[in-house]
């Protein structure tokens, strides 16, 4: 399938998904008061856009920022949709001033971001990347390290001190979303063998199944999305069957997943599940979620726990409206005060034993509009997010120039990567970022630079440890063409020195005679 079909193809992926979200919502965006309708269909708009642009094949590189700005969909733009107590306790006209806000923070970082891509990029300088066998036979084993690690973990085998497990288990988790991510890209683009593209179902399959039975679904159902993610990104096209399955035997769960944690978790004993139990585990997990579906409320049964929607949890818009409604007034801007610690947040601790906490701007921010106390913040992180943390230091400039900034970050690490392949110290860093846009939807700056900073440091390793330089396509392109040339203008020279000496030769030839 040529690029243009791959583009037509994911176009219309794009409008139909449009279309559904449009259906769905229709209803409440009639019934909804104007402003706040009006807010959710700018905000809406001004976060797909960037989308529109990657799918419809206008833009090169790795579609980092439109996946940033795909997150505004559930955490700006829906929740003014839903009934979410947190929202509707502000005005119709809070709404439209929050959401005014949104689209000048999406819009700028567009605008900056599109004179970023659409920029030529000087891609003829060498790199850094893994041999692609190497890498790729690298990561499945990651891959498989990871399941047995959460085997190991959930099955309680054997004892690792808490300092070390924890390391072993940020390198792994680490290097297996990154390796999660490229090996699917490889196997959207047809690159992956027969062999291992099975493999990596396998594995893959492995570590969504062990995730899952720790009763934490959302490790579960990231390492599913990236997967999805990642197999979308490299083939320009969607997994629609494996995406349903996944989605038919994940989602379930999340309505049985409170009794068994009720039954598990609030044990005296510590639970441990071997992996031959995982049939029977699952058995009974499908089996409360059954009875949530059929069971009928009788009169004393005890009050039913309240349960949100993935809307209402992945809100973040009634942050933004609360900051709006207390600041300025009564309380003053905080010009720049969370961004000013984020030095101290990058620096290791063992550089700094008296390291604050990594979540000090978010607690920063609750304690300077009243929301917490310096005592509560030690028990509770009340999460904020990257746009209402900008309005709260500087106010719509603020919103504007957070936005332009990670424009142009977001722009300049997808045009560094054009050109590379995927196993490049380019790309691979193009990955983590983009894993980094996605889980950033209640990150401070300061919680966003220290993770991506602690994050980037095994790839440094990987960089100078084992990655070989190679020259980019396009100048070993050039340098091909060089020689081609070269040995042209010698086959003329040669060319022309055999016909000075045929014909030297042929005159003496006719002296002769």
């Amino acid at each position: 399938m040529s690029s243009i079909q791959k583009s037509y193809q994911m176009t219309r992926v794009f409008w139909i998904g449009m279309g559904l979200l449009v259906l769905k919502n229709a209803k409440d965006l009639i019934h909804l008061p104007r402003p706040t309708a009006l807010g959710a269909i700018l905000i809406g708009v001004a976060c797909m856009f960037p989308m529109y642009l990657w799918c419809a094949g206008k833009v090169r590189g790795m579609p980092i920022f439109p996946f940033f700005t795909l997150t505004y969909l559930w955490t700006f733009c829906l929740p003014l949709l839903s009934e979410n107590p947190n929202v509707w306790m502000y005005s119709s006209s809070a709404h439209f001033y929050a959401a005014i806000s949104t689209v000048i923070f999406l819009i700028s970082g567009t605008f900056v971001w599109w004179q970023f891509v659409n920029t030529p990029s000087n891609s003829a300088k060498p790199y850094r990347a893994l041999a692609n066998v190497g890498a790729e036979n690298f990561f499945l084993t990651i891959l498989g390290f990871a399941g047995l690690l959460n085997m190991y973990s959930l099955g309680g085998w054997f004892s690792i001190s808490g300092g070390l497990f924890a390391l072993i288990r940020g390198i792994v988790l680490g290097l297996s979303l990154l390796g999660i991510f490229v090996l699917c890209y490889r196997a959207g683009a047809g690159l992956l063998t027969n062999f291992k593209s099975r493999l990596l179902f396998v594995l893959l399959s492995i570590f969504i199944l062990t995730s899952a039975a720790t009763l934490i679904l959302k490790t579960a159902l990231t390492v599913f999305l990236l997967s999805v993610v990642a197999y979308v990104v490299g083939g320009r096209k969607l997994p629609v069957l494996p995406l349903v399955l996944g989605l038919l035997c994940l989602l379930p769960l999340h309505y049985g997943k409170h009794p068994m944690r009720q039954k598990y978790w609030d044990a005296s004993n510590t639970y441990h599940v071997q992996p031959w139990q995982y049939p029977a585990w699952f058995q009974e997990w499908v089996s409360h979620s059954e009875e949530s579906f059929t069971h009928k409320r009788q009169r004393y049964d005890p009050p039913e726990e309240v349960h949100q929607s993935f809307t209402d949890r992945s809100s973040v818009i009634h942050m933004l409206m609360m900051a709006q409604a207390k600041i300025p007034n009564p309380y003053p801007y905080m010009e720049g005060a969370t961004y000013a610690i984020i030095p101290q947040l990058i620096l290791p601790r063992f550089l700094n034993p008296n390291k604050i906490r990594s979540h000090e701007g978010t607690h920063m921010l609750n304690i300077h509009v009243h929301r917490q106390t310096y005592q509560d913040t030690l028990r509770t992180t009340i999460a904020w997010g990257l746009l209402p943390e900008a309005y709260a230091n500087f106010g719509l400039l603020g919103c504007a120039g957070v936005g332009m900034f990670l424009g142009a970050f977001y722009g300049y690490i997808t045009r560094l990567g054009v050109g590379a392949p995927i196993f490049s110290a380019r790309s691979l860093f193009g990955v983590l970022v983009l894993s980094m846009a996605l889980a950033s939807t209640e990150w401070t700056a300061g919680v966003y630079f220290a993770s991506l900073f602690q994050s980037s440091m095994p790839l440094i390793g990987m960089r100078f440890v084992f990655m070989k330089i190679y020259r980019s396509r396009q100048k070993q392109h050039f340098l091909d063409q060089e020689k081609l040339l070269l040995l042209a203008a010698l086959e003329q020279e040669l060319q022309a020195e055999l016909d000075r000496q045929e014909d030297t030769s042929n005159s003496s030839l006719n002296l002769q005679t």
